[in-house]
């Protein structure tokens, strides 16, 4: 073998070894993108639990019942409420279990 067949070889495997880096790196943001939408979405869930025992706390007066359509109505919004606040919110739950994650992922 001769050195530029050498050279080429060389070659060769640094643009291997170039491009299975790229793709691991691209792999790795791709995880970390779905682990923090993981976590925002696990915060959402923790936020949806808090807001429905909260509103259970309240008392209806009774004056503007409006039965089942409401109470479906309501849980829809909260669950909205749950996701924005998540994702505008600083509660800090998401930020604590990627952290956690992350590492041992």
């Amino acid at each position: 073998m001769n050195s530029i067949d050498s050279l080429y070889s060389l070659n060769i495997q640094n643009s291997s070894i170039g491009k299975t880096e790229n793709l691991k790196n691209s792999l790795r943001s791709r995880n970390n993108r779905r682990l923090k939408d993981a976590c925002t979405d696990f915060e959402a869930l923790f936020i949806k639990q808090m807001l429905d025992s909260m509103r259970k706390t309240v008392d209806k007066s009774g004056l503007m019942d409006g039965g089942m359509a409401e109470n479906i109505f309501q849980d829809m919004l909260y669950d909205k409420y749950a996701e924005k606040m998540s994702k505008t919110g600083n509660f800090g739950i998401k930020d604590i279990l990627y952290k956690q994650l992350k590492s041992v992922y």
